[in-house]
């Protein structure tokens, strides 16, 4: 019976092993020592594969790369694809309009302007994600701008008062000193005298 059971349960393992889903098979005992087999049936999408045609570019290793000929080329001048867009070499991307995308590594342009990320998913509106995206920028520029003004305003005073009082104990140690040397002379112009 052990050998039967032992033989089906190979035979169970090779052909989960076998299977064209991803599965995971976990062996335990039950308490009468009898081999349990959980297999879990949850699939995994495999990885999108990415086909790149002739033409297409893509921001690599901070370097623009054109696919030509089977293989990635970098690029030392503009590329201009079939619907007026074009590519610098930093990897800014202009349309007829004048606005501009900067490519992020790993994410490409297909020869007919359409864009993807590293994963190859296709994004739907590069454009307006910039458009939103410098808008962000610009507001977090203007608020750190602001703070930094104020800091500096803030440190300009504290300067003015440091100085202020600086200068204050400065005049006061002269106006000391100064009492001590008249002091002084006084003294030695009277023991002269003497």
């Amino acid at each position: 019976m052990k050998k039967t059971l032992g033989i089906v349960l190979g035979v169970a393992l090779l052909a989960a092993c076998n299977s064209s889903e991803n599965q995971s098979a976990e062996n335990t005992a039950d308490s009468s020592g009898n081999a349990v087999v959980t297999v879990d049936t949850n699939t995994v999408a495999p990885p999108v594969t990415v086909h790149y045609t002739e033409g297409d570019v893509m921001l690599k290793e901070g370097k623009t790369y054109v696919y030509t000929n089977g293989n990635w080329v970098v690029t030392e001048k503009e590329v201009k694809l079939d619907n007026g867009i074009v590519i610098a070499p930093n990897g800014e991307v202009k349309n007829k309009d004048g606005k501009v995308v900067v490519l992020q590594e790993g994410e490409y342009v297909n020869k007919s302007g359409g864009f993807f990320d590293r994963a190859g998913n296709a994004v739907e509106n590069a454009w307006d994600n910039t458009k939103e995206g410098v808008a962000k920028g610009a507001e977090a520029t203007k608020d750190a701008a602001q703070k930094a003004a104020e800091a500096t305003k803030e440190g300009v005073q504290k300067g003015v008062e440091a100085t202020k009082d600086a200068a204050h104990k400065t005049g006061e140690a002269l106006k000391k000193g100064a009492q001590k040397v008249g002091d002084k002379t006084k003294e030695v112009v009277e023991d002269i005298k003497k």
